[in-house]
């Protein structure tokens, strides 16, 4: 159990994240799925190995998301192991800085990306743009999550979109149901993402 809930008695449905627990309920995304289809795309539309974005924190969410991405890559007949990868702090500031060091340290750049989440997309494009490249001409990039910051950097971000509004309703609707429920069984509940197609890719 996860440590924090394991002395709790009362219903619990977990939010945006899963634990293997015999004592809670968790609505998540699909990470996996909302991956590969943004992996697809950047192979759709470049015609090359895409790169990856990796978080330096281990995180559920970012594990799936990278299955999703290896999924894409063997559905194409390109390589799970011989790939371009950058690993970068999960945040704006932190993947810019360490995208500079990247790009200062003259290592390979991919011709496109998928990024863990928006915010490592949106600090490796300030980097990457910094250094001359152009986007998406030169890099493409798709991020996760579809946070506001992508309508407001340029270009604008493609990202997976998570329907972060439902899977509140759906927690609270679970948790109800829970509370509810004298013969409890917990289950899972993952709900599916989108692709929203903009100007990085």
């Amino acid at each position: 159990d996860f440590f924090p809930f394991a002395y709790i008695t009362q219903p619990i449905v977990v939010l945006d994240t899963y634990f293997n627990s015999t004592k809670m309920d968790c609505v998540t995304m699909n990470n996996v799925e909302g991956a590969y289809q943004a992996t697809r795309l950047l192979i759709r539309k470049r015609q090359t190995q895409p790169g990856y974005l990796h978080s330096s924190y281990d995180m559920y969410n970012f594990d799936c998301r990278q299955d999703g991405f290896h999924k894409a890559l063997r559905e194409s007949g390109l390589s799970t192991s011989n790939y371009i990868s950058h690993s970068l702090s999960p945040s704006m500031e932190g993947a810019y800085a360490d995208m500079m060091q990247i790009l200062k340290n003259g290592e390979e750049i991919a011709g496109c990306y998928f990024a863990d989440n928006d915010l490592i997309a949106a600090g490796a494009m300030r980097a990457l743009k910094e250094y001359g490249y152009r986007i998406p001409e030169d890099v493409a990039i798709v991020g996760f999550d579809n946070i506001s910051l992508c309508t407001y950097i340029e270009p604008n971000l493609t990202t997976v979109n998570v329907p972060i509004r439902y899977m509140v309703e759906m927690a609270v609707d679970r948790l109800i149901t829970v509370i509810h429920t004298k013969n409890y069984r917990p289950i899972k509940i993952e709900v599916n993402t989108n692709l929203v197609i903009r100007q990085s890719v």
